[in-house]
């Protein structure tokens, strides 16, 4: 453990013929891995990834996106990590282990869940227990079928007891008992005799392997490494939100900038995690953000336990429901923009009247981005229909419905298709606007008539 100096956690683990370097590494949300599902978008706090390079094995080829059999073993280690992390309200950071053999004979999967299991513990996460793994393998004699007394389990198998043996049974757990495991046959099938001599055979094998990377790191570093970024986590009203956020992001990017953070997330319920190098920056930019959501009096809220005065409410005339509004975009999220659709008082004694539209209400079609959609729109001002208050007093606005009602088709910003055609720019717009026919010349309609009188003398 600790082979890399920079690395927030790093080890090397070598048995028999096969080796691994794996390095932890913590960061943010931000560093979250990002999945592109057929259900959705989804976000992975800890993943392991899995490289075998040619030259591990003695050979030279092309380096490219891992294949079908590093994707999964990847996984497989992964799974055998996962079950003794820490939860993400004990230990907020996002997670990414790295695997690279460097040799191998046999059982690189495993060796990478001893190695990633050592890196974890060098870079301070709070593991519940040491997790190694094991290969056992299987020989039948000449005698044929499966028993007790025709088969012999290996431990430990290298790849040609792996290549011609009957079984390549992967056993991953702690002193305790198994958090993953993988079975490949080759023969009809085992006997449960058969089974329990192999996981009884694995346990063994997998205490002695933790006895001997217990002689190394025993329990996580108490204390994570100084290049590891410093977090601090804080709540704020959700009305706060858009306040945070600026115009086009605007206010959130000062924030970054100002006080040197590496990131700033804003979750939609009004949690905020920022990280950064420095705990002073960090305590300051908290500070700041309370101010900025009180109205800037008082120095803050201090987080959770601080206690803010009551902030003032908009007292100005409500609009109509199903009023066409002009809003003033506020704040841009992944959830949706809010708009300032009501002006405050003039000696800003009162706030103006915020509301958000939400992303499904942006546009007739769905848009994914919603950053991106309004960017690409290049105006600071959005056209909505005031839907009225929900029962947590939010102000709900839609976009979609005001350009439905104005007969605005789909299209990005302005109520243009994305191929081009014109769109009547509302429903009271007379029929005769639509494009006619175009005229054609004298000349042509002469060729015209001439090559019909040819036709028909044939």
């Amino acid at each position: 453990a600790g082979l890399l100096p920079r690395v927030h956690g790093s080890a090397l683990f070598t048995r028999g013929e096969t080796q691994a370097i794996a390095t932890a590494t913590l960061g943010d949300s931000g560093m979250k891995q990002k999945l592109d599902k057929i259900t959705g978008m989804e976000a992975k706090r800890f993943y392991l990834q899995y490289t075998f390079p040619p030259s591990c094995v003695g050979e030279t080829g092309r380096v490219g996106a891992p294949g079908r059999r590093e994707v999964g073993h990847g996984n497989l280690a992964e799974r055998s990590l996962l079950p003794t992390l820490p939860s993400e309200e004990e230990f907020p950071y996002s997670i990414r282990v790295e695997s690279l053999i460097t040799e191998s004979h046999g059982s690189s999967s495993m060796a990478s869940v001893c190695g990633g299991s050592l890196a974890l513990m060098d870079a301070g996460v709070p593991i519940k227990k040491p997790v190694a793994g094991i290969a056992m393998g299987m020989l039948l004699g000449d005698k044929g079928g499966v028993s007790d007394e025709n088969a012999v389990i290996v431990s430990d198998i290298l790849g040609t007891e792996d290549a011609l043996g009957t079984m390549d049974f992967k056993v991953a757990g702690d002193r305790d008992g198994i958090t993953a495991f993988q079975l490949d046959i080759k023969c009809e099938g085992l006997t449960l005799e058969t089974m329990a001599k192999a996981l009884e055979q694995a346990r063994q094998g997998r205490l002695h392997i933790l006895d001997e990377m217990e002689k190394v790191l025993d329990n996580p570093r108490s204390d994570l490494p100084p290049t590891v970024p410093k977090m601090r986590i804080f709540s704020i009203n959700e009305d706060s939100i858009g306040k945070v956020i600026g115009p086009g992001g605007k206010q959130i990017r000062a924030v970054i900038e100002d006080f040197e953070l590496t990131n700033m997330d804003v979750q939609e319920d009004g949690t905020i995690q920022i990280s950064g190098m420095s705990s002073e920056k960090l305590k300051a930019a908290e500070e700041f953000v309370n101010n900025l959501v009180a109205g800037g009096g008082g120095g803050g809220g201090g987080g959770r336990g601080g206690k803010r005065e009551p902030r003032p409410k908009y007292v100005g005339p409500m609009p109509e429901e199903g009023a066409i509004l002009t809003g003033k975009i506020t704040g841009i999220h992944q959830f949706g923009v809010f708009l300032e659709i009501m002006p405050g008082a003039e000696d800003g004694s009162t706030p103006a009247l915020e509301g958000l539209c939400h992303v499904s209400e942006l546009h007739i079609e769905r848009v994914r981005n919603c950053e991106g959609f309004v960017g690409s729109m290049n105006t600071e001002t959005l056209e909505v229909k005031f839907l009225g208050i929900n029962a947590k007093g939010q102000v709900q606005l839609s976009r979609r419905q005001a350009m439905e009602e104005k007969g605005i088709g789909g299209g990005r910003g302005g109520g243009q298709r994305r191929g081009g055609g014109n769109q009547r720019r509302n429903s009271g717009e007379s029929n005769q606007s639509e494009a006619k026919p175009a005229e054609m010349a004298q000349d042509e309609v002469d060729i015209i008539a001439a090559a019909i009188e040819g036709v028909a003398d044939l």
